[in-house]
């Protein structure tokens, strides 16, 4: 590999260790909270809290628009030319999404509870305190603070949010168990946990825009407030659809989990599902330290570094993903059995079912930012509606013939699926 090549690569790997680093800690820390979780209000009541943080989630990710893609999108180019009127008119724009979307996202929310709370297995009582929840929507999206702190090259700001959010969370569950609270005092633990990851990305963003040559003169309340960049509208409606799919697919894959058996089995769904995205967790930070290389690399019209790039990254991913099941199956049942305290004979099988859709959405990881760089995100979006339009009816089905072990394979059909879209696309590459 040339020797610029080389010092992408470093670059590259050094920003993916420091978001390694926080996401680390953070996933310590959200497993330490989740065994006490479990400890302190029991695998029903652990539940009903999963089901209430999940639809939270999902009417937030539903609703973001993905306002850090074209921030670095046509922003990297802007900024590195020192065009201020331009840039700025660009971070408005992106800060008016998270804005909106947010907004939307709690209306929904509050509307989507107070109608059909009861339908996904919650129970009467905690309708109330669900709806208050719902409004912690409003502190979850910080897409642009993040899309300016990756454009800064300022990594170890956005490893921090995410411990701040884990230890608000494990700090409050050590309080929660040695009270003995109940389910309404956890709901506002997690959501203090929100309102803490939302204050350090935001922030660490403005202390970026206070120090950088291209943000002098910013005013969030001056100047233009949508920008008129030719394909912006067209980018961030496809990069959004994708991700609010691709976020709302896990998420209502919980709720119907909930819906076809009971809150204690979606207690399990969710617990297996965000401990095998724990074990892919490091190669998935990848996404945002590549996504600012290769658009520098696209702007240069470097396609020879570009496919160098992307060859080595597979190479790792191919050992990364052997280590990941072996991982999985010699640890997961321990930490079930002792650190969760769950004991249910179907916990190794639906942890070796999501643990192998972790892998093939981990090899999902370096194509989307790829195909996003090179103007290839409709395919994205459409191969990811595609696949959960099939699948979702598919895991609510066999969830009811077999468990949450149905609900495993429906999941992993649905990555294997959606994989597939990704390499149509991604053999026009070298053509280039």
């Amino acid at each position: 590999m040339s020797s610029r090549g080389a010092g992408l690569m470093a670059r590259i790997l050094r920003n993916t260790g420091i978001l390694l680093g926080g996401k680390g800690m953070a996933g310590v820390m959200g497993l330490a909270g989740t065994a006490l979780a479990v400890r302190a209000l029991g695998l029903h009541d652990f539940g009903i809290l999963q089901l209430v943080h999940t639809c939270a989630s999902l009417f937030s990710v539903g609703t973001r628009f993905q306002s850090w893609q074209p921030l670095l999108h046509f922003g990297s180019a802007l900024f590195a030319q020192g065009e201020r009127t331009r840039f700025q008119a660009l971070l408005r724009h992106c800060f008016l999404l998270d804005m909106i979307g947010a907004a939307a996202g709690m209306v929904l929310a509050l509307c989507g509870v107070a109608g059909f709370g009861t339908v996904f297995g919650w129970p009467a009582g905690c309708q109330h305190a669900a709806l208050v929840y719902m409004t912690t929507i409003l502190f979850m999206n910080t897409c642009c603070a993040l899309g300016v702190l990756r454009l800064t090259d300022r990594f170890k700001q956005s490893a921090i949010a995410d411990l701040a959010s884990s230890v608000t969370r494990v700090g409050g569950t050590v309080l929660g168990l040695c009270l003995h609270w109940h389910l309404p005092a956890f709901l506002a633990v997690w959501y203090a946990s929100n309102m803490a990851s939302f204050a350090a990305n935001n922030l660490s963003a403005w202390r970026a825009i206070r120090h950088t040559a291209s943000f002098a003169g910013f005013r969030a309340l001056g100047g233009r407030w949508l920008s008129g960049l030719d394909g912006i509208w067209r980018l961030t409606l496809a990069t959004s659809g994708n991700q609010a799919v691709a976020a709302l697919t896990s998420r209502m894959g919980v709720l119907l989990v909930g819906a076809a058996l009971d809150p204690a089995a979606a207690g399990i769904y969710s617990v297996t599902w965000h401990l095998c995205d724990a074990l892919a967790q490091p190669a998935q930070l990848l996404t945002p330290a590549l996504y600012p290389e290769l658009i520098r690399l696209r702007d240069g019209k470097d396609w020879v570094s570009m496919r160098r790039v992307m060859r080595r990254i597979f190479q790792a991913l191919g050992v990364f993903s052997v280590v990941a099941l072996l991982v999985a199956f010699c640890i997961g049942p321990f930490l079930f059995r002792t650190l969760l305290a769950i004991h249910r004979p179907d916990t190794l099988s639906l942890l070796m079912l999501l643990s192998s859709a972790a892998i093939l959405d981990l090899w999902d990881v370096p194509l989307e930012p790829l195909l996003v760089s090179l103007g290839w995100a409709q395919h994205l979006f459409a191969g990811r509606v595609a696949a959960t339009v099939l699948c979702m009816p598919v895991l609510y089905g066999l969830a009811h013939l077999w468990g949450v072990d149905g609900a495993g394979v429906a999941t992993l059909l649905a990555e294997a699926l959606i994989l597939a879209t990704r390499f149509v696309p991604f053999r026009r590459l070298q053509q280039l």
